[in-house]
């Protein structure tokens, strides 16, 4: 039996105001008044819902549903009506309550949704996600910023969408209704007030594999300037930090302000901060060339909790493809990207794909896979338990995807992110090309999914910084912090461990030289492969648990090579020429960078060559700088002789103007860092969590960014520091302050499934 024409017409008839509800900010208080809102309703029909009745054998009643949204309007077992939210922005709200009758406002075309405004399992970014999925239109949070509830017949035509999975197995189900005035759509307006689903905050968010926040644990040491503290009567451990890395320093700096007096770093080479690395010419110290790491994003934030810390704090813009003039060479045919626009039309199809990925997820069989903006916000809010099972969800079904595989998955699919299917192999190549918002991936594409999946989610491809004094100052000035009348720099010994063993109760550490020294505790913070052929930690389980000795010996470590070129002008801003370059030849990606923009005639420095694996490996064939500049501006020259015939050294000096490193022939580094092969991210977390492993504690910890879930990111050089140095301070019998990752409750993840 089909609903009443009176029910489908009586919404236009209906003279019940609207339930103002603006001034409600609290989501149960909301919840409430909407329900009494929709109470109201009804008994305001009175004699007109008896009528109904009657004829559709249904009357109008409320109940509230289990999961947090608005009842259906129902009677017996037939349901007659729905309710529904429409969300809008003011301005849209307020045509709504000028115009008259209200059914007939400017509505046509939006979505309702059954998810209410209270719903505090939801957020608004995947409310911004199930939207563009049910009405195929983009929003931005300020379209959301208030709702309409509305009762709407169960004849209106909808849609459900699945949405991710939760632990306890429910599947969260949304259902939208197309709004159009035309087909006569029976509505009816009932309240409306702000949008309350949780949002993100502008302060620091954990990042996703570790659902802990380390800023706010720094943050309220700050205060003590330490972690921790031994008591008077507790002795004090003595301890070696292998490595003078940025992770080295940070242990030994935290040890020390703890109060543990006896601590000797020891570092293989002859210099401080490992892969902040930052050469400063000669003839100009203000250039410096960033070896190792050169762009922070503003989400490393303990990076920029050290940065601020040692008053560093000041970065520029890096200068990124598409934030500045791009030039593109594709199969030697040359696009020009201006800079904030959209790139050539040629990308268009993999630009857009990308970006809707990132906004709208993914929509495979039976199931939409959280976007990635979505799962961020999540964390921004502090929606942790949504956010784990979202994450969890994308590595059940792409944990064992390449990232190629996985993107061949999403975008050759029936439902393709953008609404086009991209082409093999044009639109791969297009895409290695172009990247994903710093630089081409192309060379990676063999990776991870998920290893590049998380950085995007833990917003590391945003808005990244370049230090205008070099990174190299951060470890620089930790160095030269005197503690207890001592520098950290004093404590630096320049030689090579060549072994760590248990001997007893101790640690014996035997060095290059033949001598051998005990200690208490040993944090290791060298690259893996040191660790494993120098240090020989991974021979027998002694002191590493069998799995933490897999990941160390099995963990990809990625090979990349750089070389500099300091110029005699900043040739670029002479010539109004673009100031990143991406080819798909041998020089893959070129950036122009500026050091000394208050001098517009000060030296200028190119990165003429930044590659990764494959690419990199070749080039390790052409040793010498000098030919392998040639090498690359003459492959440069033949796509865009404006720019190459610039690429010559200030002063034609060679050896003092250009520079170069291939990180994987580097000893004491053995590549440049670690990227996880698909269906390898349980080795992250062997080694993330080894330190943290109180019931194997033998004395000796892993701290490093290779040893994080982000490595080459400074990032988790950071954040491993900290786990080592709490647990030596509750091993050793000293007091933590409170929040510290020891005592965390930590919500792991199962890296081992398959798809």
């Amino acid at each position: 039996m089909s609903a009443s024409p009176l029910l489908d017409n009586q919404c236009d008839h209906l003279p019940t105001k609207m339930v103002d509800l603006t001034m409600v900010d609290k989501a149960d208080e909301l919840d409430r008044r909407v329900s009494d809102a929709f109470l109201e309703r009804e008994a305001s029909r009175g004699r007109r819902i008896t009528q109904i009745s009657t004829e559709c054998s249904a009357g109008l009643a409320c109940k509230r549903l289990a999961d947090g949204r608005f009842p259906e309007i129902s009677a017996g077992g037939k349901v007659a009506v729905l309710s529904a939210y429409i969300y809008i922005g003011k301005e849209i709200l307020g045509r709504i309550l000028e115009s008259k009758p209200w059914a007939r406002a400017t509505v046509s075309g939006l979505v309702a949704i059954d998810l209410a405004p209270f719903c505090m399992d939801f957020s608004e970014a995947q409310l911004i996600q199930a939207l563009f999925l049910l009405s195929g239109k983009r929003c931005a949070p300020i379209d959301l910023s208030h709702f309409v509830a509305i009762s709407i017949s169960k004849t209106a035509g909808f849609r459900t969408l699945p949405m991710p999975l939760y632990e306890n197995g429910t599947m969260k189900c949304v259902t939208g209704f197309t709004i159009t005035l035309e087909g006569a759509v029976p509505f009816d307006m009932v309240a409306y007030g702000r949008n309350l689903m949780l949002k993100g905050s502008a302060g620091s968010f954990p990042t996703i594999d570790l659902l802990y926040d380390y800023r706010p644990f720094f943050d309220q040491c700050s205060d003590s300037g330490r972690i921790g503290f031994f008591p008077e009567d507790v002795p004090k451990p003595k301890v070696a930090v292998i490595g003078a890395g940025i992770s080295g320093l940070v242990v030994a700096n935290e040890l020390l302000h703890a109060g543990v007096d006896d601590v000797t770093i020891y570092e293989a080479s002859d210099r401080v901060g490992g892969k902040l690395w930052s050469h400063a010419f000669r003839d100009a110290p203000s250039v410096v060339a960033e070896m190792g790491a050169m762009r922070f994003p503003p989400a490393a934030f303990c990076l920029f909790f050290f940065l601020e810390r040692y008053g560093l704090s000041s970065m520029r813009p890096f200068p990124n493809p598409g934030t500045v003039d791009t030039y593109l060479v594709y199969q030697g045919v040359q696009y020009m990207w201006k800079a904030g626009q959209l790139p050539p039309k040629l990308f268009h199809r993999v630009y857009n794909g990308w970006r809707a990925f990132l906004k709208d997820g993914f929509y495979e069989r039976d199931i939409v896979l959280a976007s990635p903006v979505a799962i961020t916000q999540a964390l921004k809010s502090g929606d942790i338990r949504w956010a784990h099972d979202s994450w969890q969800i994308w590595l059940n079904r792409f944990g064992r995807e390449s990232f190629s595989s996985g993107i061949e998955r999403i975008f050759l699919g029936t439902h393709p992110p953008g609404g086009e299917t991209w082409s093999f192999p044009h639109d791969w190549d297009l895409f290695k090309l172009m990247g994903i918002g710093s630089g081409g991936f192309g060379p990676v594409f063999e990776s991870g999914f998920i290893e590049i999946l998380r950085l995007v989610i833990n917003g590391y491809e945003e808005n990244q910084r370049m230090c205008p004094e070099g990174i190299s100052e951060l470890p620089r000035r930790i160095a030269s912090e005197v503690v207890n009348g001592v520098s950290v720099s004093q404590r630096i010994c320049h030689v090579q461990v060549r072994a760590i063993q248990k001997e007893k109760t101790k640690i014996k550490i035997r060095l290059k030289s033949g001598i051998s020294e005990l200690y208490d505790k040993v944090v290791v913070t060298s690259g893996l492969a040191n660790i494993q052929l120098r240090h020989c930690l991974t021979c027998d389980t002694n002191i590493f648990q069998a799995p933490v000795n897999q990941a160390v010996d099995n963990s990809h470590m990625t090979g990349s090579s750089k070389l500099f070129l300091m110029t005699e002008r900043k040739f670029w801003l002479d010539h109004i020429l673009p100031s990143c370059v991406l080819m798909d030849g041998i020089a893959k990606a070129v950036y122009c960078l500026d050091y000394e923009p208050q001098d517009p005639n000060g030296k200028g420095l190119v990165l003429i060559s930044y590659t990764w694996e494959d690419d990199s490996h070749k080039l390790l064939a052409v040793p010498d700088k000098k030919e392998r500049l040639c090498l690359l501006r003459d492959a440069i020259s033949r796509s865009f002789p404006a720019f190459a015939q610039h690429l010559f050294p200030a002063c034609a000096d060679y050896d003092q103007n250009v520079i170069q490193h291939d990180w994987l022939t580097d000893e004491n580094a053995g590549g440049a860092f670690k990227l996880n092969r698909r269906g390898e991210d349980f080795y992250s977390e062997e080694l993330f969590f080894q330190a943290l492993d109180t019931a194997n504690d033998t004395g000796v910890y892993l701290a490093g960014c290779s040893c994080s879930f982000t490595g080459g990111w400074v990032e988790g050089a950071n954040r491993t520091p900290c786990n080592a140095v709490c647990a030596i301070i509750h091993n050793c019998g000293g007091i933590l302050a409170k929040g510290n990752p020891l005592e965390h409750s930590w919500k792991r993840y199962n890296y081992r499934t398959r798809n």
